[in-house]
């Protein structure tokens, strides 16, 4: 045995070739060092010869080298491979290590002694080989880009190259500020992220949000569900952002007494098991309880958000810019300057300019949401409402607060710097029923006065307690109300329904809102007739139920009653000294519990005049079971089988009255099949909104 040195002799200690050494053997020169070379010398668990020791005295047959592999076992060990066998791994040594083609056999044997080195040498005496570490780690990272392909071979390498990772680091010094490293697969265990986040336990420092991300990301026990997965980007911006928010610099973890072990099995036979390798000082928080709940509890949160946007991309996976797709989104990771969002709201602003209310026509608002010849369905609108909203602006009508869906016409933009719109209260429910009411008077004879009704409506907010954003929603609701034709159609059917007490219920109720001022203007004594006119009441009521508090307005100027003759007068005393206001008001909370409540019955009442025809409802009997069908439940399951006999092209009354066979929603129905088809082939199964086509082959493939 020859040795050729290429660094300084005092590094070569027993048989272990340190890095940059060179050997001759059979008469091939080998370089680079790495290499176990001698006799004799016992494996890490001691009851074999090691597999990877070269021994210069064993037979090598270089006249035939097994270059297919067919002499080595699934453990290879140099002194039991053939002899020619032995000349192809020599050679392949000699070579440099690097052809691509060598049976993976040879690889593995050479790979035995880098984990002898690192995982046994090194535990026994650390002075021997941690400066070798960093050489060990470079060249499992370049057989790794060689050989990788192979499966077995890039589970052991890829795993140890990770101990490899931490050991480093280790040695080095922890330095969790470079960033975590997540695990490639669930099969290799994160050993670089438990290495630094024991680092943040054990110095308290916060656990920074990219390192919580990875730490949730790799967690044995959790697993993230389907919009983590499809929506990646957007799931991890939410963690950070939300983590941020609720953590501050991040996540303080109290260290607990378990140490870092690194649960790595060695693919060479000479361990006979796992090494006991652990890190003494440095804590295991990976899984430990409270933090994890935490952390899950926020996943969780941010996959829930997501939920809606996902599954619209499950049925459009490239629609990630489109208006539909963008309102869907958390407020947080909303860009209303970019994509169809972008779009929209430039295109309201534009109407808006400097205004609070604007008219636009409906028919533009539609156009947003579909091409024409096709109607924006209520969800659309709700989903466009949603989106001005977050750019603080509100439309009327809204369907969020019980307005129609208006595919053409007029419709009205206001500002609403508040931002969303939320759940409409009884109050504002029933003053736009008023409005809807004293518009309807006015058109009724041709006399549409918006002087008088914006009057009322001054009324309205003040006697019925409405915020802010009520009050400007109102103002928008009377433009539109005034713009628009109010339909009078079975209006005078539907009032002749509610019976005599009632309708002078109403009557009462409306001269009360009337009269919150104090007094009562001849506008509104005017409107007032024409509303008892239209209630089939007698339009001389409205003086006599009058509040005695109530007077006529003030005349505007001064009245000449009679000419001003002098006379002798009097002392005029002295005014009673002013009294100071109280610190503050006492409500009479009594008062005003009666008044909502008086408010919510009438509200109650009027929208049942003003609602629209529904159709017979009578309850339809409970759809037969079905087999289930990809995990799904009977309805779903019975929807898919049914699918079998529909036509590849669905019109959407079509899939609705299929649905409905089955006691479904059709968009939630829709939505769920196709997440069931996204488990089984990753496609939707149905595709479009109107018509709605049926994959035939992936029914097929759920069917069976």
């Amino acid at each position: 045995m020859a040795y050729t040195q290429q660094s300084p002799p005092s590094l070569h200690a027993g048989p272990w070739l340190p890095p940059g050494f060179g050997i001759s053997i059979a008469g091939l020169n080998i370089v680079g060092g790495l290499l176990y070379v001698g006799a004799g010398l016992p494996s890490a668990s001691g009851e074999m010869v090691e597999p990877a020791l070269i021994d210069p005295r064993l037979p090598v047959d270089r006249r035939r080298p097994d270059w297919t592999g067919q002499g080595l076992d699934y453990w290879p060990s140099y002194a039991s491979i053939p002899p020619e066998s032995r000349a192809a791994y020599l050679c392949w040594l000699a070579d440099g290590r690097r052809y691509p083609h060598a049976p993976i056999g040879y690889v593995f044997l050479y790979f035995y002694g880098l984990e002898r080195r690192a995982l046994h040498d090194a535990r026994m005496d650390r002075s021997i080989a941690a400066h070798e570490l960093p050489a060990i780690l470079g060249e499992v990272r370049r057989l790794l880009a060689i050989y990788g392909g192979n499966g077995s071979f890039r589970r052991y390498a890829g795993q140890f190259e990770q101990v490899l990772s931490t050991l480093v680091l280790t040695g080095q010094g922890l330095r969790a500020s470079a960033g975590p490293v997540p695990a490639a697969s669930r099969e290799m265990q994160p050993f670089t992220l438990r290495l630094g986040l024991g680092e943040f336990a054990a110095q308290g420092q916060p656990v920074p949000a990219e390192w919580a991300l990875t730490w949730i990301r790799s967690h044995p026990d959790y697993y993230l569900r389907t919009p983590a997965t499809r929506c990646v980007r957007e799931f991890d911006a939410l963690f950070r952002s939300r983590y941020g928010a609720r953590h501050g610099e991040g996540l303080v973890v109290r260290p607990g007494r378990k140490e870092i072990s690194l649960d790595y099995q060695p693919a060479s036979a000479g361990f006979q098991g796992s090494p006991a390798l652990t890190l003494p000082g440095v804590p295991d928080v990976l899984t430990m309880a409270a933090a994890t709940r935490k952390l899950v509890a926020l996943a969780d949160e941010c996959t829930t958000e997501l939920d809606a946007y996902s599954r619209f991309l499950g049925r459009f996976p490239d629609g990630h810019m489109t208006v539909q797709a963008q309102a869907l989104l958390p407020a947080e990771l909303l860009d209303i300057g970019s994509g169809g969002a972008g779009q929209v709201v430039e295109w309201a602003r534009g109407w808006l300019g400097a205004q609070q209310v604007a008219l636009v026509p409906a028919e533009e608002f539609a156009a947003l949401l579909c091409a024409p010849p096709a109607k924006p369905t209520k969800k659309d609108v709700i989903t466009l409402a949603q989106l001005l909203g977050r750019a603080g602006i509100g439309i009327e009508p809204d369907p969020r607060v019980g307005g129609p869906v208006q595919p053409t016409g007029i419709m009205a933009l206001f500002a609403a710097p508040d931002g969303p719109t939320a759940a409409a209260s009884d109050a504002y429910r029933a003053a736009t029923i008023l409005l809807h009411l004293a518009a309807a008077v006015s058109a009724a004879d041709g006399e549409t006065s918006e002087a008088e009704q914006s009057h009322l409506s001054d009324h309205l907010e003040r006697a019925l307690h409405l915020t802010p954003d009520e009050r400007r929603r109102l103002h928008a609701h009377l433009r539109w109300l005034i713009a628009t034709e109010v339909k009078l159609t079975g209006l005078t059917r539907r009032l002749a329904e509610i019976d005599e007490k009632q309708r002078a219920y109403v009557a009462e109720f409306l001269t009360g809102v009337a009269a919150a001022d104090g007094h009562i203007s001849a506008e509104e004594i005017k409107t007032l007739t024409r509303i008892y006119r239209l209630l089939g009441l007698d339009p001389a009521l409205v003086k006599s139920v009058l509040p005695a508090s109530a007077s006529p307005a003030p005349a505007s100027g001064p009245v000449v009653v009679r000419r001003a003759e002098s006379e002798a007068g009097y002392a005029i005393p002295r005014p009673a000294e002013a009294r100071t206001a109280p610190d503050s008001v006492q409500l009479d909370h009594d008062a005003i519990a009666a008044k909502l409540e008086e408010t919510a019955r009438v509200g109650a009442l009027l929208g049942s005049i003003f609602a629209e025809e529904e159709p017979d409802q009578r309850p339809s009997p409970p759809p037969p079971a079905a087999d289930p069908v990809a995990g799904l439940d009977s309805g779903h399951s019975g929807l898919v089988r049914a699918l079998a006999t529909a036509e590849e092209r669905l019109s959407r009354g079509q899939f609705e009255d299929l649905a409905a066979g089955w006691n479904l929603l059709p968009d939630g129905a829709l939505d769920r099949v196709n997440e069931a088809a996204y488990e089984v082939a990753g496609e939707p199964l149905l595709e479009g909104d109107d018509p709605i086509w049926v994959n035939r082959h992936l029914l097929g493939e759920m069917l069976t």
